[in-house]
């Protein structure tokens, strides 16, 4: 389900643990989303560039946001938060999009490990997917995933994503260039 309150978009999505939103960041959100990513440094880092405590400043926020704003604005980008109820537990944001003869972009979630194994990455993944294709007029959403990440692959492959190849040294993990297998879904799938 989509709803829109000018420009800030909002879906909902069912899982096995519950009713999701998926919201645009605001600047509301900045305690819980600067809590939620302190509390998962660990647990992230193997799998995002750049987890540090260094951008969970207000500052750093700020700046996070007048970025994405100008993004979603240009039809570049559109960031959503997760939200369980009230509590923020994690982010999933089509980027990268492509116009013209390419209509495509880029997928990529995270969710707070105490969130895991409840279907929650599923169903944002899901509604960002069929959000990409019905209301952006998308034809292929495409996500990048560390091979040895199995509970992401699972994520996309129930979301309707195929393994397409690897693409080498594509992101810097962890001071590391690390290669990522490439999944995608097409609007016809």
């Amino acid at each position: 389900m989509v709803g829109s309150h000018g420009t800030h978009t909002v879906l909902t999505a069912e899982s096995s643990g519950g009713t999701i939103r998926l919201a645009h960041p605001r600047w509301a959100d900045f305690d819980n989303w600067a809590t939620l990513r302190r509390e998962n440094l660990e647990y992230l880092r193997p799998w995002e560039p750049d987890v540090s405590k260094a951008g969970l400043n207000r500052s750093a926020y700020r700046a996070r946001l007048s970025r994405l704003k100008k993004l979603l604005q240009q039809d570049r980008a559109f960031p959503f938060h997760i939200f369980r109820g009230t509590s923020l537990i994690g982010a999933c944001n089509i980027t990268h999009i492509e116009r013209g003869t390419a209509q495509s972009a880029r997928l990529g979630y995270w969710i707070g490990e105490a969130y895991t194994g409840r279907g929650f990455a599923r169903a944002a993944v899901r509604a960002s997917s069929e959000f990409s294709f019905t209301r952006l007029g998308l034809h292929r959403v495409e996500a990048a995933v560390q091979s040895d990440n199995a509970a992401s692959i699972k994520v996309l492959k129930a979301g309707g994503f195929s393994y397409e190849g690897t693409a080498r040294g594509l992101l810097k993990i962890n001071g590391a260039w690390r290669d990522h297998d490439i999944y995608a879904r097409l609007s016809g799938d």
